[in-house]
């Protein structure tokens, strides 16, 4: 990771889950992480192409111009970009795992700024993931950040980590919109592979390669 912000907050997230594959919800105390709570975010799985945000600190909202309580974290980035990121966030749902995307943030004026969000599985009432505990950090801070909101993101890398290889998780019940596109498709041999996406490029690494029976298949 490159920011001691995301840093801190995963090595806190991964203290309290333990040996699970995610810790609750109501585990999550802000008091232990008050220094980072303003660069802090923690998402609601609705539907297939719905996360939508329940807080969000206050650099967040400040450097997006507004509050983000209940609006969809999918809204923010480059309509490209938009399919790619929920199918990394369903790979966080379904599998466990740990998303780092690498963006860059434009203003309306053509600023630019670039930042490190992290995304981690939360459990809420059930025993299927539908939260994230997120951080959404600058690596290169600007002079003018509060001034000119970002109006939109562009992934730049994206990597999945998986923490929990070998949980098998609950599927959670969807709420499907007809209007929806189907879920992006996640297969389970990713489980054990780093997944790195820059600009329309995305490779995908399997730790071992072929010594490792099993990752013959892609």
């Amino acid at each position: 990771m490159r920011t001691t912000t995301n840093a801190n907050l995963y090595a806190y997230w991964n203290d309290v889950r333990g040996t699970r594959a995610a810790p609750r919800r109501f585990e999550i105390e802000p008091s232990r992480i008050a220094d980072i709570l303003s660069d802090t975010f923690i998402l609601e799985f609705q539907e297939p192409s719905s996360f939508i945000y329940r807080l969000a600190g206050t650099r967040i909202c400040d450097t997006l111009g507004e509050e983000r309580r209940g609006r969809n974290f999918l809204d923010d980035w480059q309509t490209s970009d938009r399919f790619s990121v929920q199918r990394h966030l369903t790979s966080v749902r379904k599998l466990g795992a740990v998303a780092t995307i690498l963006v860059d943030g434009a203003t309306q004026a053509g600023r630019l700024a670039r930042f490190e969000v992290l995304i981690m599985p939360l459990l809420h009432n059930g025993e299927t993931i539908d939260r994230f505990l997120g951080g959404f950090v600058t690596v290169n801070p600007q002079s003018w950040f509060g001034c000119e909101p970002i109006a939109s993101f562009k992934t730049i890398e994206t990597e999945l980590t998986y923490p929990s290889d070998g949980l098998e998780l609950a599927e959670p019940a969807l709420r499907i919109s007809l209007t929806d596109p189907a879920p992006p498709p996640v297969l389970p041999n990713v489980r054990s592979a780093r997944i790195v996406r820059q600009d329309k490029r995305q490779f995908r690494v399997y730790e071992g390669g072929l010594s490792r029976r099993g990752d013959e298949s892609t």
